[in-house]
């Protein structure tokens, strides 16, 4: 199974790069800046609305670790949710694309987002969050052809964070650890996510991940 990364050189990009290498999967970095990279893998040189249809052909799995570091604009984020749509159309690959937790609901009975939380009204990234879930719901609603999941992380994300090595998954909802707390390191969101590659369960759904 080939696989390749787009956004490799991003934190995300970095975890997920290093976990695929340490699984022994065969992998392909498709990058901005291949200088960025500190693993010796397969390259594509692309800016992410550069990819093509031929680009992406010799991949079973492609892996979208896409990320823009201005939490007000996310408008990029649907032009490249877009591009996907078009160039996987009838392709039958797979794609995962990292998501965010700022569109999952809060509750089980799925009734209350978190971007309509007073925290995130207050912080001023509601809007940002809402063009963020047009991304997700661009591909749940215009896939035609590829199988898709958009995997969002716990609400804090943490680069620095250890990996605990252990970690559960739901679909749609914030996941939480035993102490209450929606938290996940980028090394166990990582693992999280190969794992979905390697043993599908959420195949056409939003997949949220939590440190146990």
């Amino acid at each position: 199974m080939k696989i390749a990364i787009i956004g490799a050189t991003g934190k995300s990009g970095q975890k997920i790069l290093a976990e695929a290498i340490a699984r022994g999967l065969d992998v392909t970095a498709i990058v901005r800046s291949p200088a960025k990279l500190t693993a010796k893998v397969p390259v594509i040189q692309r800016e992410v609305l550069q990819i093509t249809a031929t680009d992406l052909a010799p991949f079973a799995v492609i892996i979208s670790a896409f990320g823009n570091s201005d939490g007000h604009n996310r408008q990029e984020h649907v032009q490249v949710m877009q591009h996907y749509v078009e160039i996987l159309k009838n392709m039958h690959k797979r794609l995962l694309t990292v998501g965010a937790a700022s569109y999952l609901f809060t509750n089980d009975q799925k009734t209350k987002k978190f971007y309509d939380t007073p925290m995130m009204r207050l912080s001023g990234l509601r809007a940002g969050s809402l063009v963020l879930e047009t991304a997700y719901t661009t591909l749940r609603d215009q896939a035609i052809g590829f199988n898709w999941t958009v995997v969002a992380p716990a609400v804090t994300y943490s680069f620095d964070r250890p990996a605990t090595g252990h970690y559960h998954t739901g679909a749609e909802v914030i996941q939480k650890n035993a102490a209450g707390k929606s938290i996940v390191s980028y090394a166990d969101f990582a693992a999280a996510l190969l794992d979905e590659v390697q043993a599908p369960q959420y195949l056409n759904q939003l997949m949220s991940v939590s440190e146990d």
